[in-house]
């Protein structure tokens, strides 16, 4: 089954973790923002999604926690499934 941004990925994060990421202009919680196509920070396609799975697989966002690998993993299949909203 395709996973999506809503019922996959936006789970992942916490109400605080979108507070402290939207003054930094990461709009994790926005599925328009996070399955943009436009290119960002280097990749081709998807910036701002990748840019977000980058920052998480280094464990530099969350500020104060780690994803648990169960968590990280679920991330690359959604982006496999084409940045499904």
């Amino acid at each position: 089954m395709a996973k999506t941004f809503t019922s996959d990925i936006l789970p992942l994060f916490r109400a605080e973790d979108l507070a402290c990421m939207a003054p930094r202009g990461v709009e994790l919680g926005n599925p328009d923002w996070m399955c943009d196509p436009a290119p960002r920070n280097g990749f081709e396609d998807h910036g701002n999604a990748r840019t977000v799975f980058s920052a998480l697989s280094l464990a530099s966002m969350p500020p104060d926690r780690s994803l648990a690998q169960s968590q990280l993993d679920t991330y690359p299949g959604w982006m496999r499934s084409g940045f499904l909203k």
